[in-house]
C-alpha cells in the first residue's frame, strides 16, 4: 500500500485542477439518486474521499448525519481540509478500519473500489463497520471499461486497479455475505448488492430488475446490510 499512498501523495496538488469543470454538478446529480437513503443516514462513512469534493455535498444532502471521511493518503486528506475546515477526517487503509463494529449507517466509496488490494477483505471489512440494514454505496465518475483503460494506461502503482465486470463483483459480493440488489452502469447490467450477517438468507428477495444496458457514463453500486 506505500506505494499506492505515494502515488496519490504525488497527485493531490494538482488533483483538482484535473477535474472537469461541472464535476460538482455531476457529483451533486450522483448523490441526488440515492437522495430517500441519505435522508435517513444518520452516520455516513465516506471511504476514499481524496481532496473531499464529495465531503460538502453530502454534508449538504444530510446534514442531521455524523460523517467521516477516509483516505490512504494524507496529502489529499491535506486538500480536503482546505475545502471543510470542520470534516472528520481520518487517514486509514479500507481493509483495517479503526472504527467499531456496527458503527456507521452507511458507507460510500466513490471511485476508489479499484485501487482495493484484496476487494473481498475489504467488502468484509465494509460489512464489519455497517450496522444491519446499513447501506453500502460504491459510485464512480465513468464507466468501468473508462476507469480501466485510465488505469492501465497510467500504470505504475494502479496499472493492476481494475474494476471488475458485474458478474464477479456480484460473485464477490456473494462470498462477502452480499446479496444481488442493484448495479447501474454503462458496462454493468442492473442487479444490486446486499449484504447479509448472523442470518440466513431470506427465502423471498426482492427480484432483480430486468436486464438492460445504460447509456450513462457511470457505474453504481448499491448494497444494503440485513
Amino acid at each position: 500500500m506505500d506505494a499506492l499512498r505515494a502515488f496519490f501523495d504525488h497527485l493531490a496538488d494538482e488533483w483538482d485542477a484535473q477535474q472537469p469543470p461541472d464535476r460538482e454538478e455531476r457529483l451533486r446529480e450522483q448523490l441526488s439518486l440515492f437522495r430517500p437513503l441519505l435522508e435517513k443516514s444518520r452516520r455516513v462513512l465516506e471511504i476514499g474521499t481524496g481532496t473531499g469534493a464529495l465531503i460538502p455535498l453530502i454534508q449538504e444532502a444530510v446534514p442531521q448525519a455524523i460523517m467521516v471521511s477516509v483516505d490512504l493518503s494524507h496529502r489529499m486528506l491535506r486538500r480536503a481540509r482546505q475545502r471543510s475546515l470542520a470534516a472528520s477526517l481520518l487517514q486509514a487503509d479500507a481493509h483495517f478500519l479503526p472504527l467499531a463494529s456496527q458503527s456507521v449507517d452507511l458507507v460510500i466509496c466513490h471511485n476508489v473500489f479499484p485501487h482495493f488490494r484484496d476487494k473481498p477483505a475489504a467488502l468484509r471489512e465494509l460489512a464489519r463497520v455497517l450496522e444491519e440494514e446499513g447501506h453500502l454505496l460504491i459510485l464512480h465518475d465513468l464507466g468501468r471499461e473508462q476507469v480501466n483503460a485510465i488505469h492501465r494506461r497510467v500504470g505504475g502503482a494502479i496499472g493492476n486497479d481494475l474494476l471488475p465486470p458485474g458478474e464477479d463483483l456480484g460473485r464477490m459480493m456473494a462470498e462477502a455475505g452480499f446479496i444481488p440488489l442493484r448495479i447501474t452502469g454503462a458496462e454493468i447490467l442492473n442487479g444490486g448488492i446486499s449484504p447479509q450477517r448472523r442470518r440466513r438468507r431470506r427465502e423471498q428477495r426482492e427480484p432483480l430488475r430486468s436486464p438492460r444496458l445504460c447509456g450513462e457514463l457511470t457505474c453504481r453500486f448499491e448494497a444494503q446490510l440485513r
